[in-house]
């Protein structure tokens, strides 16, 4: 689908709006004197009091009429041109985001008309989500403790630890016949890492390849304190249930208060939890059923859903992104170009951020049964106007069969990222992107 262009040709067709006025209004003596009074009016200045609603801080400016809204926002508030805001004057009037590439005379000249206060008040109200400006910082300032969940035990639950300063590697086991609520968490639940707790939803109660026998979906929805954990308690907090059960889905940790439950092999739909606010909502809708889909959050921006699978049918092969600065959140595509003929038939890979525009997908098996693996450098192009392009990357990592439950790999420190893979057996490894290779830390020593 590709990145949209309506706002450049909004502008181009702006333009044109405007010599073609001037140009009708030549001959014309009447049209002429009106015309005059609004060009001079363009002209003028503007002492203006802009307060952000969000913390009630107050700027004060002088604006010339020819300055763009967005660069006027940009200037008060670090305005990121891809979200939504309203501007609310004294006279109640409201001008909002489909007006930000407007000069500021025309926009005044339409809210006031011919009585323009000597100052103007006006209050800029953001409509997006409150995302950190520093993503990959927020993540190490949020967690200093990463938790997986071991749910392929019989008649267990059990939980792996890593403390990120210390480089503690703890597991905890639990009886599901002593913690009742446990019994509908299983594999094909979803987890993720937030603020040093361990966030769990859905499931079902069996799998099934056959088309005609349908299995039970859980809308469970609960989060482990793993800093309060031992062998001989569990607290489990129950949270609101999802407005929708499902399976095969997957989660992500917005800092620094958003969880997102995105798809599953039976929905489209993206809840959305506000961990301040201990509030669930339906909050949009993918393009395509995904099971399994990876998730990143890239320049503050864009929720990226990578690929997964539609169950008994085939690989999704394509990625889709949302704006999470909007306050109606919708999901696009994502136009990308793949190098070297490479098959992507991806699922259950783990996904780093490097920065603003570098993305690893690492984890996963060759589709066509080749017995070798392959990560992914996925580079997002600065020009959106350019296609992402995904290429093969060797992360050094020669393992084959891994699956990551929990997709996103963890920001710990400067270049390094971790990732506690589904655990087979007794075996426990941490992995750790270092500086582009993978290092796995096990729990022999521990023994």
């Amino acid at each position: 689908m590709g990145v949209c262009h309506s706002e450049n040709s909004k502008k181009k067709n702006k333009d044109k709006e405007k010599d073609k006025e001037r140009q009708e209004i030549n001959g014309d003596s009447t049209k002429l004197k009106s015309a005059n009074n609004r060009f001079n009016q363009l002209n003028a200045q503007y002492d203006i009091n802009i307060i952000n609603t969000s913390n009630n801080q107050e700027i004060k400016y002088t604006i010339k009429s020819d300055q763009i809204l967005s660069q006027i926002l940009k200037n008060a508030y670090n305005y990121n041109p891809k979200s939504d805001f309203t501007l609310e004057f004294e006279n109640s009037k409201v001008i909002n985001t489909n007006k930000k590439d407007e000069e500021f005379g025309y926009l005044i000249k339409e809210v006031f008309g011919n009585d323009i206060p000597e100052k103007i008040n006006m209050k800029y109200t953001y409509k997006g989500l409150d995302i950190t400006e520093n993503e990959i910082q927020a993540y190490k300032d949020n967690n200093k403790i990463i938790g997986s969940a071991i749910m392929d035990i019989n008649e267990s639950f059990g939980i792996i630890t890593y403390e990120i300063s210390s480089k503690k590697i703890s597991s905890y086991k639990y009886k599901i016949s002593e913690y009742p609520s446990l019994n509908t968490f299983n594999n094909f639940t979803a987890y993720c890492n937030a603020r040093n707790c361990l966030y769990l939803s859905g499931g079902e109660n069996e799998q099934t390849n056959d088309l005609d026998k349908t299995s039970v979906k859980y809308n469970d929805f609960c989060f482990i304190d793993l800093t309060n954990l031992t062998n001989d308690k569990l607290n489990i907090n129950e949270l609101p249930s999802l407005n929708e059960p499902r399976t095969w889905h997957s989660m992500i940790f917005i800092p620094n208060k958003y969880i997102f439950i995105v798809g599953g092999s039976n929905t489209k739909s993206v809840e959305l939890y506000d961990i301040d606010e201990k509030k669930l909502t339906k909050d949009s809708e993918l393009n395509e059923i995904r099971g399994e889909t990876s998730l990143c959050l890239v320049n503050n921006t864009y929720l990226y859903a990578f690929f997964g699978f539609v169950l008994h049918q085939e690989y999704n092969n394509n990625i889709e992104r949302c704006n999470l600065l909007k306050e109606q959140r919708k999901w696009e595509y994502v136009n990308y170009q793949v190098k070297e003929g490479l098959d992507l038939n991806l699922s259950f890979f783990g996904v780093i951020y490097l920065k603003e525009n570098e993305i690893l997908l690492i984890g996963e098996n060759d589709a066509n049964n080749n017995e070798k693996r392959y990560d992914y450098h996925y580079s997002i192009e600065q020009n959106e106007e350019e296609k992402e392009i995904i290429k093969e990357y060797d992360s050094e990592l020669k393992e084959n069969s891994i699956v990551f439950k929990e997709k996103f790999f963890q920001p710990i420190e400067d270049n390094k990222f971790l990732n506690i893979p589904s655990v087979i057996g007794e075996s426990i490894r941490i992995y750790i992107f270092d500086n582009g290779k993978i290092n796995i830390v096990d729990n022999q020593e521990e023994k």
